[in-house]
């Protein structure tokens, strides 16, 4: 029954899993504190990989500026010297000063050169916007990346202006500076040899740079958008990755890029926001591996042992004692063992003096039923002896039906006190029994008449048992009653039926009547009346009549109900 129960409730979680679960909870905030100080932390690696590289631009711009200043300033100082073709002269004196220098060059006010340190003179400038400038006002202007046609390499240019004596435009002075020589220029400065540094012109075309040859035009539409320098971290190229970062070279036509391998997964970029996660995260888990094997080993094993205790206890197997196997347990644990013990020899106690009650009361209820059915055997002898003594027959029958019915009883008495189980009777050998004795009492072989039954196996309660008993005494007595005077057949039947969910019991009496108007009459004596009162007193339904083969039929139809345990 506990098992059924327990195969029926509904399901929870375990010990376990709650304790996991409120570790879980409580320790979430910490969880989600590291996660925040983990973004923070990224946050704060990102700002240092680009500070570091920013830093590194803001040098080498600075160096960048003050040679394209001296540059200016070397051009400012032989700005007449150029207007006067002495482009060869000042190339000569200026090309160790400044090693990127290219070209020194004079082009009137139409930007058709005049002068030139190589090449031949007559050719336009290569940016004409730059004449417009100049023409315009602007003194000084510094020119985005081109291709030099004499030089044939690509060039950034410094133009001055050059005004005649009205103070009207007359032209412009010039340096070519070599694109790749300045970013050498720009290494040169590097303190640090990891990064590559390179210029970038305005079509995102890269001079200089062992890593880039173009970068996206997106990056420079950013750049313009942005007051400060750009950081494009974990930039994949070629399968590696490189942080990298651009700023813009004054009021020129040209940037500056840096880049640098990115961080690997032991650096402090990643190892710090790591820890910041990794070590709560690494707790977390920790802690719930602890709980999980603690639970299991302090708590859920030795539950399994009491466990197993308590059934073997609920077998009735007192003398195990719980508490030798548990003094390894935790103290709660062997202290709840303990008490088990003492409990199992307080049930144990208990229980010997309850059977020992049981046992006095079984047999006195045995002695009961032994004196009870002598009793009744003493009365059938009277009965006997009285009927020998009477020669009415209408009253020979009568003592006789009493005898039977005593008999009945008398059964009943002598199956109870000989079953282990007072309180139930087995229904096959007990009314097997008394079918036997009614056959040998009625004289059913000396009339002729063949009897037969078929039982089934069944249990019913004692105060059950001897109004079934009586009713099948009453139907077969009644069978032979008003059966054929010799010949035919009385049979005896119990089985099991089932309606739908209900079970029953079917106890049901045949026989074949003689073809007389009385005997094909149904009987309404004492016996129909007794069988009347027998079914209503078992709650069952009784019905008589004859079947389409002639015979007479008595059944009664009563809920199968097991014998209540013991």
């Amino acid at each position: 029954m506990n098992e059924t129960v327990l195969a029926h409730r509904p399901k929870k979680s375990s010990l376990r899993l709650r304790l996991l679960l409120t570790l879980a909870i409580a320790l979430t905030p910490i969880f989600l504190l590291g996660g925040i100080q983990a973004w923070m932390n990224a946050e704060a690696s990102m700002d240092m990989r680009r500070d570091e590289l920013t830093n590194e631009a803001d040098e080498a711009i600075d160096d960048l500026e003050q040679n394209l200043a001296t540059a200016e300033s070397y051009l400012h100082f032989f700005a007449e010297e150029i207007r006067l073709d002495g482009c060869g002269i000042v190339y000569d004196r200026l090309s160790t000063v400044i090693p990127s220098l290219s070209n020194v060059v004079h082009f009137d006010n139409e930007g058709v050169a005049q002068c030139t340190a190589i090449g031949e003179p007559g050719f336009n400038v290569s940016i004409p916007d730059v004449r417009l400038r100049l023409a315009s006002g602007a003194r000084t202007v510094r020119t985005d990346a081109f291709y030099g046609p004499v030089s044939h390499d690509f060039l950034f240019a410094i133009h001055e202006r050059i005004d005649d004596a009205f103070g009207q435009f007359d032209g412009s002075v010039s340096f070519a500076i070599n694109a790749h020589q300045l970013a050498s220029f720009l290494h040169s400065r590097l303190r640090d040899k990891d990064i590559d540094i390179a210029i970038v012109a305005s079509d995102g075309k890269v001079f200089g740079s062992d890593t880039f040859e173009q970068i996206p035009s997106d990056w420079l539409d950013e750049l313009d958008a942005s007051e400060t320098s750009l950081l494009f971290p974990d930039h994949n190229i070629d399968g590696h990755t490189h942080d990298v970062v651009i700023e813009r070279v004054g009021a020129g036509g040209f940037n500056v890029l840096l880049s640098r391998p990115s961080p690997g997964i032991f650096s402090e970029f990643v190892i710090a926001p790591a820890t910041a996660i990794g070590l709560p995260l690494f707790a977390f888990v920790l802690v719930l591996a602890a709980v999980w094997v603690a639970v299991d080993r302090l708590v859920l094993k030795w539950l399994s042992r009491l466990k197993r205790i308590t059934f073997i206890y609920g077998a009735g197997r007192y003398r195990i004692r719980a508490g030798e196997s548990f003094t390894s347990a935790p103290e709660e644990i062997e202290e709840l063992a303990i008490t088990l013990d003492q409990m199992a020899e307080k049930i144990e106690i208990r229980d010997a003096s309850l059977r020992d009650a049981l046992a006095k009361r079984d047999a006195a209820v045995k002695e009961i039923h032994h004196r009870v059915k002598n009793n009744l055997q003493i009365v059938t002898s009277f009965l006997n002896l009285q009927s020998r003594q009477v020669s009415d027959p209408g009253a020979k029958s009568a003592l006789a039906s009493a005898r039977h019915r005593i008999d009945a009883l008398s059964i009943v008495h002598q199956t109870l006190y000989q079953h282990d189980r007072l309180e139930a009777v087995s229904l096959k050998p007990f009314l097997e029994g008394l079918l036997n004795h009614l056959s040998e009492a009625l004289g059913i072989e000396d009339l002729g008449i063949s009897a037969s039954w078929d039982i089934v196996e069944a249990e019913r309660d004692a105060d059950d048992a001897i109004p079934l008993a009586l009713f099948a005494v009453e139907a077969v007595t009644n069978a032979i009653k008003h059966g054929p005077e010799f010949g035919g057949s009385i049979r005896v039947k119990l089985e099991r039926v089932t309606t739908g969910d209900e079970k029953q019991l079917v106890l049901s009496v045949r026989n074949t009547p003689d073809s007389s108007e009385e005997s094909r009459s149904e009987s309404t004596g004492l016996g129909a009346k007794l069988m009347t009162a027998f079914s209503r007193q078992l709650k069952g339904e009784l019905a008589s009549g004859f079947d389409e083969n002639g015979d007479f039929l008595v059944t009664l139809t009563v809920p199968d109900c097991e014998a209540s345990p013991a």
